[in-house]
């Protein structure tokens, strides 16, 4: 996973390499976390090449972190993303006892922001002066009991809108 996550890293679309020097975080020790041992974690590749990392590592014995990096080929495979998450990841997390994943975002990560709200997170405040520069961040909560319809990732409503925000997979994931 620790190359997985590097490869990555080493290629991070220009947003999230923003929202990590805004966390005060350089990429090889985002590489680091994101290699350690997760709750669950998977990479999605696009042409054979690593395009984006999703993990989740334990918090409380009940929450979970959510964490994402992406190459500019996120649009490739963000619906897969979507529905991983939706039909493995929140099961599994269930499974072992979990009941919400909290992930934070900068203020205006459009595409991070339209992919925790698919998955079914829900924005819980806005943190002003969050950031190494005064960035203002969200905190979102997936509270995993909570009903998210797999419609969300399959139905053709949410087809047209997933074409206007760069939710198209058309690449397979792995």
């Amino acid at each position: 996973m620790h190359e997985a996550a590097r490869s990555i890293m080493g290629r991070l679309r220009a947003r999230d390499a923003v929202e990590l020097a805004e966390l005060g975080i350089d990429p090889e020790s985002a590489a680091n976390a994101f290699a350690s041992p997760a709750v669950l974690a998977r990479t999605f590749v696009h042409d054979g090449t690593l395009a984006a990392i999703v993990s989740f590592h334990r918090l409380t014995p009940k929450a979970v972190a959510a964490s994402l990096m992406a190459t500019d080929n996120w649009f490739r495979v963000a619906r897969a993303v979507v529905r991983w998450g939706i039909r493995e990841a929140r099961p599994a997390l269930l499974a072992k006892g979990y009941a919400r994943a909290e992930c934070r975002t900068m203020e205006g990560h459009a595409d991070a922001i339209r992919l925790l709200e698919r998955l079914g997170f829900v924005c819980e405040c806005r943190m002003p002066d969050f950031g190494a520069t005064g960035a203002a961040f969200l905190q979102y909560a997936w509270r995993l009991e909570d009903h998210v319809p797999v419609q969300i990732a399959e139905s053709s409503t949410a087809a047209a809108p997933a074409a206007d925000t760069g939710l198209q997979a058309g690449g397979r994931a792995e």
